[in-house]
């Protein structure tokens, strides 16, 4: 597994300061679900990537954070990190064992869907809290995306909506409610899909609500958190050009959009550890250039110098905002997007 554990969890708001060289290096910090100050510890190098809390004795690997964090299946979070699921082989023969020469071809997979009464509960949550976001109640939120760059126009376009929660709470409802398969928890308690307070965004399809990310309105424990359920492919944001650009939050790519949607398509991974898709990929390996804008920080980094030219070749070129970490902030601190594109078009 490749995926970097410390760098996902920095993903999601949390600060880490490193602490010792145990295990190649150890990083402590606030735990994602009890708080403090120093009790979660994190091991980027160790067996792949661990962590363990000493207060609420919480410890697993980058799949186990995933679950945990977004409320998924396990073939949720092997999809949600771009893992290929295990599969039954048998060990071949010298007659058919092939020596593999090249670097490794990307296979893209199969968007899966929601079920269908997941996406007709979907859309009717999502009706509801863009009506939310409308109301003086979602003043705050509509701060929050206007401190973005977004308009409203783009805000509209968007779908985007507003959980106020119930009675001034998260949102917690039956699975098998939603067309997902009973779970249970640990110690035996049945899982609930969480539907937490904040920001929702979702990922709109032909048949209809395929996704729900929440941009929580609590500072405690994850920043964003995707409904589980939710289809985890990316967002695509196509243009009349045969350029895209490559960002990771989906705010990123409405911003982008807004300000230069004439200039290029705009996609959004969702996090620079997941790949494309096949629909996503057909149109990437077809385009005439593609501006890598993923993250300024190390996730993206790695991801921007690896995966994207070893899959798309030299059309892909590396773009980050001249300021900030994303288009976001570097709107925020007074660049104009439109021209920043502009010149990685040239």
């Amino acid at each position: 597994m490749n995926t970097d554990i410390l760098s996902l969890i920095q993903a999601d708001g949390h600060t880490f300061k490193k602490v010792a060289r145990t295990h190649g290096g150890e990083y402590a910090g606030a735990c994602p679900w009890c708080g403090g100050n120093d009790r979660f510890l994190v091991w980027p190098e160790y067996r792949g990537g661990r962590y363990w809390c000493r207060g609420c004795e919480r410890k697993g690997d980058a799949i186990q954070y995933v679950r945990d964090t977004r409320n998924l299946a396990y073939f949720e979070a092997l999809d949600f990190l771009g893992i290929e699921k295990p599969q039954r082989l048998s060990a071949p023969s010298k007659k058919t064992k092939r020596k593999h020469t090249g670097p490794p071809r990307f296979t893209p997979r199969a968007e899966t869907a929601p079920p269908p009464l997941w996406s007709e509960k979907a859309m009717k949550f999502l009706q509801w809290s863009q009506a939310q976001l409308r109301t003086p109640g979602g003043q705050a939120a509509r701060d929050i995306l206007s401190g973005k760059g977004l308009n409203e126009e783009t805000i509209r376009r968007a779908g985007i909506g507003w959980n106020p929660g119930e009675h001034g709470e998260d949102i917690y409802r039956d699975r098998r409610g939603w067309g997902l398969p009973h779970e249970v928890h640990r110690d035996g308690r049945p899982k609930r899909l969480w539907i937490p307070q904040g920001i929702v965004i979702p990922l709109q399809g032909n048949e209809g609500t395929r996704r729900l990310r929440i941009r929580r309105h609590s500072e405690d424990g994850p920043r964003y958190v995707i409904v589980a359920g939710s289809s985890m492919s990316p967002l695509v944001l196509e243009s009349v050009t045969g350029v895209f650009m490559v960002v990771e939050s989906e705010l990123d790519a409405w911003l982008c959009w807004q300000e230069a949607g004439d200039l290029c398509g705009v996609v959004a991974m969702g996090s620079a550890q997941l790949k494309p898709d096949k629909a996503a990929h057909n149109l990437l390996i077809k385009s005439e250039k593609i501006l890598n804008a993923l993250d300024y920080d190390p996730a993206g980094a790695r991801a921007a110098w690896k995966f994207w030219p070893e899959a798309y070749g030299a059309k892909v070129i590396r773009w980050p905002p001249p300021v900030g970490k994303d288009p976001s902030d570097a709107w925020q601190q007074g660049i104009n997007i439109r021209d920043w594109i502009e010149a990685g078009l040239e």
